[in-house]
C-alpha cells in the first residue's frame, strides 16, 4: 500500500517535472523567436542603411562623371565650364552599370547586392545665359582682376586723380561760362549797335531842317536852292517882300507869281518831308530803344546765370569719384599732387573776373533811358518848329531844333569824342581785352581738330572693301543676335559718335569720359563690381588690334587699303565687345578716338598749368584746349609707333594701348551687350554655342535591394524604415536619390 503511493507520488513528481520542462521549452522557443526576430530585422536595417549611404554616393558619382565631361577647349581658350557634347545619360548609365555589376567570381558573397531599377537625368542652365556666363566670369576673374586692376592701372592714374578733378571742374565752368560771356557781349555789342543806329537815324531829320548845321540863318533872296527848312526860313524874309510887292501891283503886272509859287510849293513840300521824316523816325526809333532795354535785359540775365554757374561749379556730384581714388590707400601707389591741383582750381577762381558789376550793367541800363528821354526832346524842338511853320519866327525853332538833332546825333550816331555809345564800346572793349588773342587761339585749335580727325576718315572708309572679312562680321553678327534673343535683350547698341568738331566740345566730351573713368574706379575701390570681372575677363581672353599698325596711316605714309586683313575680327575682339560695330573699321576708328579724347583730357590738364599766367580764365581755358589738342596729335603718332605713351608729363608712367581700352570698359557699362558679344565672339571661335552647352546637372537614381527576411515580419512588429520615400515592392526594398552638381 505505501508502495503504491510512492509510485503514484514520484509519477506525479515526474508529470509536474514535465509540464514545468515544456512549459520553460515554449518559452525558450517563444524568447528565442522575438529575439531572432529582432536580429533579423536589424540586419536588414543595416543592409538598408548602408544601401542608403551607398545610393547617395553612387548618385553624386554618377552625376559627377556626367559632369567631368565638359568641354576643354572652352576651359583652355575661355577659362570656362560647361558640358560637352558627349551624352549625359550614356555617361551616367555606364557608371552606374560598370559600379554595379558584381563581377564573375563563384565565391563572392554581397551583402548588399544592389539593382539599379531606374535612372534620370536632367540638364539645365545653359552658358550663354548672362546670370550663368557672368557668374563663370566672377569665379575665374575673383582674385585677378582686382589685384590687376588696382596695381596696373589705379595706381596708375591716383598721382593726377586731383589735378584731373580740378581740370574737369574747371573745363566744365569755364565753358559754361564762355557760351554765357559771348551771348551777353553779343547782346551787349547789339544793345549798342541799336543805340546807334537811333542816333544815326536822326541825320536825315537833322538835314531837313538845317544843313549844314549853323548858329545862325543869314537871309537871302528869294529863288535859291531849297534843300532844308533852314534854306526856306532864309528866303522868308525876301519871300515877304516880293510878295508885298506883287500885292501893290495890277494882276497884268505882277513879277514874282512864279517865284512865290515855287516857294510855297516849297515850303509845303519840306512840311511834308519834316512830318513823315518825324512818324518814321519815332516808330524806329521807338523800337530800336525798346529792343536795346530787352537786349539789356538779356545781358543781365546772362550775366546772373554766370553767377550760378559759378556758384554750383563747387559742388559737382563727379568729384565723389575722384576724391574716393585720392584718398583710397593702394599699395605701391603714390598720393595726388596737390601742387597741380591747386593751380588749376586758382584758374576756376578768377571766372569772377568774367562777371560784370552790377553798377557796371546799371550804366548802361541807365544811358538807354537818358537816350530816349534825349529824342523825346528832339521831337518836341522839331514839334516847335512845326507849330511855326511858314510863318515869322521860323528861324528861332529851326535853329533849336537842329541844336537838339546835332546834339543827339553826335551823342548816339556819329564816332567822335562825344559819342557816348563810343566810350561805352570802349569800357566794354577794355573788358574783352584778351578776346581777340583767345579767338585766334579757338581758330587754331579748330584747324589742328580737323588734322586728327583725318586719320579717323581714312578708317571709316575702309569699311565693305573685302568681302571675306565682312562675311565673317555678318556671321558674328548673327552670333550676337541669337544671344540677345536668347536672353530676351532688345539692341541698344551704342551707335558711337563722331569726334566733335568744336574744340570746346570735344574738350568738354573728354573731361566727362574722364569723370566716368574716374567715378568708376572709385565704385570698384568701394566694393568690387560684377562689371570690373567683366571687363577684365575680356581683355585678358581675347585679342585686341595692334595699334602699330595705325603708325602708317597716322604717319601719313599709308593707306588704309594696303592693310585691311590687318581688320579681320580675329584682331580687333576687344574692341568688338567694347563697341559692337559689326564692320572692319568702325570699332578700331571709335578706340582711335575715344584714345585721342583721353589724351586730349589729360593734355588740357597740363594746359591749364602751362598757361596759367594768361590772366583772363577764358584765355587761359582756349590755350589750354589748343595745347591739350596739339599734345594729343603727338601721344597718337608715339602711341601708334612704340605701342605706348607717357601718361602725362606730370605722372611719368607709361600707359599702352590695352591699358587704355579697358579704360574705356569703365565709361561703356552696358554690361548685357558686351556679354553677348563676348558670346558670339567664342561662338565664332570655337563653333561652339554656349547656349546649347549645359553647366548644370540633375540626376535621379532609384536602386533595390533584395530583403533577406520577411518585410511581413518586420511590419508585425511596426518597424518603419525612413521616411524620405524609400518604399518596400515585396521582398525588395527600393531607394531613390537626387544628387545635382554645377560648374
Amino acid at each position: 500500500m505505501l508502495k503504491r503511493e510512492r509510485e503514484r507520488s514520484v509519477r506525479r513528481k515526474r508529470n509536474r517535472q514535465r509540464s514545468t520542462d515544456g512549459s520553460v521549452s515554449v518559452f525558450l522557443i517563444i524568447a528565442l523567436a522575438a529575439v531572432f526576430m529582432f536580429v533579423a530585422v536589424f540586419i536588414d536595417y543595416s543592409r538598408i542603411a548602408a544601401m542608403k549611404v551607398q545610393s547617395e554616393r553612387l548618385t553624386r558619382a554618377a552625376v559627377r562623371s556626367v559632369m567631368s565631361a565638359y568641354d576643354p577647349q572652352l576651359q583652355k581658350e575661355y577659362g570656362l565650364y560647361a558640358l560637352g557634347d558627349s551624352s549625359g545619360d550614356l555617361i551616367m548609365g555606364n557608371v552606374l552599370n560598370e559600379t554595379l555589376n558584381p563581377g564573375n567570381r563563384s565565391d563572392a558573397f554581397s551583402l548588399m547586392a544592389l539593382e539599379l531599377d531606374s535612372s534620370g537625368l536632367e540638364l539645365q542652365r545653359e552658358l550663354g545665359t548672362y546670370d550663368i556666363f557672368n557668374r563663370q566670369i566672377i569665379e575665374d576673374m575673383k582674385y585677378k582682376a582686382p589685384i590687376d586692376f588696382t596695381l596696373e592701372l589705379v595706381n596708375k592714374f591716383k598721382p593726377m586723380s586731383q589735378g584731373m578733378k580740378e581740370a574737369s571742374n574747371t573745363v566744365d565752368v569755364l565753358k559754361k561760362l564762355r557760351k554765357l560771356y559771348d551771348k551777353r557781349e553779343d547782346a551787349l555789342d547789339e544793345m549798342l549797335a541799336k543805340q546807334r543806329k537811333a542816333g544815326a537815324n536822326a541825320m536825315k531829320l537833322s538835314k531837313l531842317v538845317m544843313d549844314p548845321p549853323g548858329q545862325s540863318i543869314p537871309d537871302t533872296s528869294l529863288g535859291g536852292s531849297v534843300y532844308s527848312a533852314a534854306d526856306l526860313a532864309s528866303q522868308y524874309e525876301d519871300y515877304k517882300v516880293k510878295e508885298q510887292e506883287d500885292a501893290d501891283r495890277p494882276p497884268k503886272e505882277k513879277q514874282y507869281t512864279l517865284l512865290l509859287m515855287a516857294y510855297r510849293s516849297a515850303m509845303s513840300s519840306m512840311g511834308s518831308q519834316i512830318s513823315r521824316e518825324v512818324s518814321q523816325l519815332q516808330r524806329e526809333n521807338q523800337k530800336l530803344l525798346a529792343d536795346a532795354h530787352k537786349l539789356w535785359g538779356e545781358a543781365r540775365d546772362l550775366n546772373e546765370e554766370m553767377k550760378q554757374v559759378i556758384k554750383d561749379s563747387e559742388n559737382r556730384s563727379s568729384n565723389v569719384g575722384y576724391d574716393q581714388v585720392t584718398n583710397d590707400v593702394t599699395p605701391g601707389s603714390t598720393n595726388s599732387s596737390a601742387v597741380e591741383a591747386e593751380m588749376i582750381e586758382s584758374i576756376r577762381k578768377q571766372a569772377d573776373k568774367l562777371i560784370h558789376d552790377d553798377g557796371f550793367l546799371n550804366g548802361f541800363r541807365q544811358e538807354i533811358e537818358n537816350q530816349e528821354r534825349r529824342f523825346q526832346q528832339v521831337i518836341q524842338a522839331v514839334s516847335s518848329l512845326q507849330s511855326s511853320w511858314g510863318g515869322e519866327g521860323m528861324k528861332g525853332p529851326i535853329l533849336e531844333a537842329s541844336r537838339s538833332l546835332q546834339g543827339f546825333i553826335s551823342s548816339y550816331g556819329v564816332s567822335g569824342s562825344g559819342n557816348i555809345i563810343d566810350r561805352q564800346q570802349a569800357a566794354l572793349e577794355q573788358f574783352r581785352t584778351s578776346d581777340k588773342e583767345r579767338k585766334a587761339m579757338e581758330k587754331q585749335a579748330k584747324q589742328k581738330l580737323k588734322e586728327a580727325t583725318k586719320v579717323i576718315e581714312s578708317l571709316n572708309g575702309l569699311n565693305g572693301n573685302h568681302q571675306a572679312i565682312m562675311d565673317e562680321f555678318r556671321e558674328l553678327q548673327q552670333y550676337y543676335d541669337d544671344s540677345l534673343q536668347f536672353n530676351a535683350e532688345a539692341d541698344s547698341m551704342n551707335k558711337g559718335r563722331p569726334m566733335d568738331d568744336d574744340p570746346y566740345d570735344a574738350g568738354k566730351n573728354a573731361m566727362d569720359n574722364m569723370d566716368g573713368m574716374f567715378g568708376f574706379m572709385g565704385n570698384v575701390l568701394g566694393g568690387v563690381r560684377d562689371e570690373l570681372f567683366q571687363n577684365e575677363y575680356a581683355v585678358h581672353y581675347f585679342q585686341h588690334f595692334d595699334i602699330g599698325n595705325l603708325s602708317g596711316i597716322v604717319g601719313g605714309s599709308q593707306s588704309g587699303g594696303d592693310m585691311i586683313e590687318e581688320f579681320a575680327i580675329g584682331n580687333q575682339e576687344v574692341e568688338y565687345i567694347l563697341y559692337g560695330f559689326h564692320n572692319p573699321a568702325g570699332n578700331i576708328a571709335a578706340a582711335y578716338g575715344e584714345i585721342f579724347a583721353s589724351r586730349l583730357a589729360i593734355r588740357t590738364m597740363e594746359g591749364f598749368i602751362v598757361n596759367s599766367k594768361l590772366g583772363n580764365p577764358l584765355a587761359i581755358l582756349a590755350a589750354a584746349i589748343l595745347y591739350g589738342i596739339e599734345k594729343a596729335i603727338e601721344d597718337m603718332i608715339r602711341l601708334c609707333q612704340k605701342g605706348s605713351v607717357q601718361l602725362s608729363k606730370y605722372v611719368p608712367v607709361e600707359l599702352t594701348y590695352r591699358d587704355h581700352l579697358r579704360i574705356f570698359m569703365f565709361i561703356h557699362s552696358n554690361n548685357e551687350k558686351k556679354m553677348s558679344r563676348m558670346l558670339a565672339l567664342i561662338r565664332l571661335n570655337t563653333g561652339i554655342n554656349p547656349a546649347e552647352r549645359f553647366t548644370y546637372a540633375s540626376g535621379e537614381v532609384s536602386t533595390a535591394m533584395r530583403l533577406w527576411f520577411l518585410p511581413g515580419v518586420t511590419k508585425a512588429i511596426g518597424v518603419v524604415f525612413g521616411n524620405d520615400g524609400d518604399e518596400v515592392q515585396g521582398n525588395r526594398y527600393l531607394v531613390k536619390r537626387q544628387a545635382d552638381f554645377s560648374y
